[in-house]
């Protein structure tokens, strides 16, 4: 009940603002009203009498003077008929104004407590005061929407942190235990397996901390116009070597009339190419073939890595550049992926103001990456 009432007292109480607002236009009002009594009752005759005296009509004037009082009584007489009812209407819409306007400060005020306090769903309607009043509860808005969104990625990441760390951390507890036991030898087969996990831990914290970066827009790009053909070409010679070990052919195109300079951060899109090369080899079956296909066009570079590995199934394929997801369970964890890749991958990509995107035939039809770049013409 307390807290009922408390809110209606909050709700109908006069805000300091408000007040002063409604105080400053009503002594506006007031100085004009004064202002006008004074001209029309004090000055204007005078003023009316000298003009005739000036104009040779001095007998009118003297005679006009006996009549400066009727007509001063008269002019103050419906002054305060007409004016005092102005003044009182103008004083009341000038409170239903500022009435309205200290509402909506309220709701702001109020609104911006609730985001402070971590509320935020919470959001300001319009109060129909105009433009300026609108763009700033729509930007309020937005940046209640983002912070909502944010929290939500925050939460979301440490769950799927916590999940991802499970494994390794077992593994190495586990290991730990057995040897303490005896029942595990300290030989180098249990020491690989404590390095695979601690270097699986080191590499997931370092994925985490690249895609926070990439994802809030705190990584440094030194973006340069680039023909993305030689960097494509680099990539691919880059993973060579894992790729013949495993029977797989890796193959580098460019195609397009001319040459397509595209802003990037060489070092950034050598990351993505790189990634997405790695996630094909772990994908693609011995004997498998990857390509790098490099298309300029008049608008745009395109960059498409294809592979002829696993695929991924229509219900799977949305959800390719999400966190930690795994089209089918476990797959990543003997292979050395994070889960994370995909998503650093995009992130960079559209900070570099290009797209990527993914497509498949269907599991056993292989996988697509294109990366998309828009043109930039070079600079003269």
């Amino acid at each position: 009940m307390s807290t009922a009432v408390s809110a209606r007292t909050r709700r109908w109480s006069w805000s300091p603002l408000t007040v002063r607002l409604m105080l400053a236009q009503t002594a506006v009002l007031a100085i004009g009203l004064i202002i006008v009594v004074i001209t029309a009752v004090l000055v204007g005759p005078n003023m009316f009498y000298h003009e005739l005296i000036e104009a040779g009509h001095a007998d009118e004037a003297t005679g006009l003077v006996h009549l400066q009082e009727a007509f001063r009584s008269v002019s103050l007489t419906a002054l305060a008929i007409g004016g005092l009812p102005a003044l009182y209407i103008a004083g009341m819409l000038t409170f239903y104004l500022y009435r309205t306007i200290g509402r909506s400060l309220t709701s702001f005020s109020t609104a911006a407590q609730e985001v402070a306090s971590g509320n935020y769903e919470v959001r300001v309607t319009s109060a129909k005061l105009g433009p300026e009043f609108d763009s700033l509860a729509s930007s309020f808005n937005d940046m209640a929407a983002k912070l909502d969104a944010v929290d939500a990625t925050r939460r979301q990441m440490l769950a799927d942190l916590a999940h991802e760390m499970r494994t390794p951390l077992a593994s190495l507890k586990g290991h730990l235990e057995g040897i303490e036991d005896g029942v595990v030898e300290w030989d180098e087969r249990t020491t690989g397996i404590l390095y695979a996990q601690i270097a699986r831990l080191e590499r997931l914290a370092r994925d985490i901390r690249q895609l926070t970066a990439a994802e809030e827009g705190m990584t440094h790009l030194q973006l340069t116009l680039q023909d993305p053909g030689p960097l494509a070409a680099q990539a691919a010679a880059a993973v060579q070597q894992d790729a013949a070990a495993q029977n797989i052919s890796v193959t580098a195109i460019s195609t397009g009339m001319e040459v397509t300079p595209v802003l990037v951060d060489r070092e950034r899109m050598g990351q993505v190419l790189g990634n997405l090369l790695e996630n094909a080899l772990r994908h693609t079956p011995p004997g498998g073939a990857i390509t790098v296909h490099t298309d300029h066009t008049p608008e745009a570079a395109t960059i498409t890595v294809t592979d002829t590995g696993e695929g991924i199934s229509a219900k799977n394929l949305p959800h390719v550049f999400e966190r930690f997801y795994r089209a089918h369970t476990g797959r990543e964890a003997h292979r050395g992926g994070s889960g994370l890749g995909l998503a650093i991958s995009k992130s960079l990509v559209e900070a570099q103001g290009g797209t990527l995107e993914a497509t498949s035939g269907g599991p056993g039809r292989g996988t697509s990456f294109r990366i998309h770049l828009p043109r930039h013409t070079p600079p003269d």
